[in-house]
């Protein structure tokens, strides 16, 4: 037992010395890949911390160290990479399937780590590996009267990028948010809007020059201080002017309509046609099904995480306790709207909107049945 100990002291002092060769050897006798120093380090997180042992990280990971292994303060190898703006290895680590939305001891993510820090490259390389959508988009400013007139001049570059969130609860979905960047020199975003509380306005087939509309409704006049109207002065005229936030997106290039609808169906859930982030391939490849009904649950538990901007949901108590009804915020949510499949609320409500055609609480689709559901 005290041979093995000291075979993976060794392999840990290896690393130190940048030693690849003396790795290989010694893990090749047997030696293990998950000790821990005094200060709570293992081989693959004393390697993620300094930028000459990248090699070292490489090899460590390839050969078997656990990515998300976490030392003090529950740090993981990530964790460590991006506390010191370590790009390349935060890629390294990320490639072999590294976690991004690990919390710390202090529920800080590595993203969140490298923002603090002001390490923009590193922030760009983990939302990049686990975005929607990102891409140069031009936003409009106001006053919203001169566009008619000139709307080249109203116009400047942003870098856009739309992320999920970590969940704090680890038993809750992702939910989304809309960051935009006035370059890519900037760790922090010059806005973000989380898009589960917003609510988007698509193009208009006839624009020249389509754009997009997304209007934060968590700063809402009903619902914040922030939100009352004020008034300004416009010559002799006085304006109600509202303080919503409000994020006018058009295409990098001008009548580029097929960057804009990825962007918008990002917005809703749907990533790029690329290589999508590796959270979302699991439940996509479980929710491709004929049956209407054999994904309500599902759809269900990630109500809150992707539903679509264009849904509104201020109508809807969002604080209530998972599987209370939305409707009389009483009994339990037991049937389901068909065909939208929204789990929304007891049999009862919804019989009742349903036969006055109100549509589903949650997306306002119309309903043709409801069906009560039965759990085992």
């Amino acid at each position: 037992m005290r041979q093995q100990q000291s075979e993976e002291e060794l392999l840990f002092q290896q690393v130190s010395n940048n030693d690849v060769e003396g790795i290989k050897s010694l893990r090749h006798d047997g030696a293990g890949l998950e000790w821990v120093d005094k200060e709570g380090r293992t081989p693959l997180i004393l390697a993620s911390s300094k930028a000459e042992l990248c090699d070292v990280a490489k090899t460590l990971v390839e050969l078997g160290s656990n990515v998300d292994g976490s030392g003090f303060n529950g740090e993981t190898p990530l964790h460590h990479a991006a506390n010191k703006g370590l790009e390349n290895t935060v890629k390294l680590l990320l490639s072999h399937g590294a976690n991004p939305f690990v919390l710390n001891d202090d529920s800080q993510t590595p993203l969140e780590i490298a923002r603090a820090k002001g390490y923009s490259n590193v922030v760009h390389a983990i939302e990049s590996h686990i975005c929607l959508f990102s891409g140069w988009m031009r936003e409009f400013y106001f006053p919203s009267f001169l566009e008619f007139f000139a709307p080249q001049l109203l116009s400047r570059r942003v870098w856009v990028v739309i992320v999920p969130m970590a969940s704090r609860n680890p038993t809750k979905p992702f939910k989304l948010e809309l960051r935009v960047y006035a370059s890519l020199q900037d760790a922090n975003p010059k806005m973000e809007m989380p898009l589960w509380k917003s609510s988007l306005e698509e193009p208009k087939s006839y624009q020249s020059d389509a754009s997009v509309m997304i209007v934060d409704n968590s700063k809402s006049p009903k619902h914040t201080r922030a939100g009352r109207r004020s008034f300004v002065s416009q010559g002799r005229r006085w304006v109600r002017v509202d303080t919503q936030i409000r994020l006018k997106l058009a295409a990098a290039t001008e009548g580029d309509t097929q960057q804009l609808n990825w962007f918008c169906e990002a917005c809703k859930g749907n990533p790029q046609p690329m290589n999508p982030p590796m959270f979302l391939q699991a439940s996509q490849t479980t929710t491709t099904t004929s049956d209407p009904m054999a994904n309500v649950e599902s759809i269900s538990q990630e109500l809150t995480a992707s539903a679509p901007p264009s849904v509104d949901l201020s109508h809807v108590n969002m604080s209530l306790p998972s599987g209370t009804c939305v409707i009389c915020e009483d009994a339990s949510s037991e049937a389901v709207c068909v065909p939208c499949g929204h789990v929304a609320g007891c049999i009862s409500c919804l019989k009742e909107i349903k036969d006055k055609k109100l549509g589903c609480p949650i997306c306002r689709a119309n309903i043709h049945q409801v069906i009560k559901l039965y759990h085992v």
